[in-house]
């Protein structure tokens, strides 16, 4: 009912029709309309989180090679965050920002998906392959260039992505975020990690 009619235009008499139960019921359980809406985007959260870690068990198979594990959990997470129910709730929350923005606080609570990227990377640290004194900023940097770049561009999921410009979106974040934090072999002759090409 939210991602059919939006937040505002979304009754308790409406949600209580769809649903078969009374509107007391629902006021008894959430309190009000609001605490509804939270509690659905609570949900869809959790449900994406869930999935993204079934998913990372499954596409991630610890091969070794950083690049394409980074590429991999990029384009998982674009997946993730272009669902249809995700980005519906995302832009309804965008919307009733101005007379609710209580919303985005809980849209933009903290979860477990930057801990999943963050666990992850620090594989990564410890093999040496990577150069990080907090990879949960590193995640959530990781996640900017990719996830949220993908959002924007799909002008937040109302513009589905070819696979094509996802590529491009992961190729190029991917690319950035390992110039500042991949490690470089030893360069015999200078001592020192060998600088990128400039």
């Amino acid at each position: 009912m939210f991602l059919r009619h939006g937040f505002t235009d979304t009754s308790v008499d409406a949600i209580a029709a769809e649903s078969g139960v009374s509107k007391q019921t629902i006021y008894n359980h959430f309190g009000d309309k609001k605490n509804l809406f939270m509690a659905v985007i609570k949900e869809a959260q959790a449900e994406a989180a869930r999935t993204g870690q079934k998913r990372f068990a499954a596409e991630l198979k610890e091969i070794g090679d950083l690049e394409v594990d980074l590429r991999a959990a990029a384009a998982l997470w674009i997946d993730l965050m272009l669902d249809e129910t995700v980005a519906g709730l995302r832009r309804i929350v965008i919307a009733e920002y101005v007379r609710h923005p209580e919303l985005i606080q809980e849209w933009a609570r903290p979860d477990n998906v930057e801990d999943i990227v963050s666990q992850e990377i620090e594989k990564h640290v410890h093999q040496g392959d990577l150069d990080i004194d907090d990879t949960r900023l590193a995640a959530h940097q990781l996640i900017l260039l990719t996830a949220v770049e993908a959002i924007q561009q799909s002008r937040n999921g109302l513009r589905k992505l070819s696979p094509a410009e996802i590529e491009k979106i992961v190729d190029d974040g991917v690319r950035m975020w390992l110039r500042c934090y991949r490690t470089r072999p030893a360069d015999p002759n200078e001592g020192t990690h060998r600088r990128p090409n400039s």
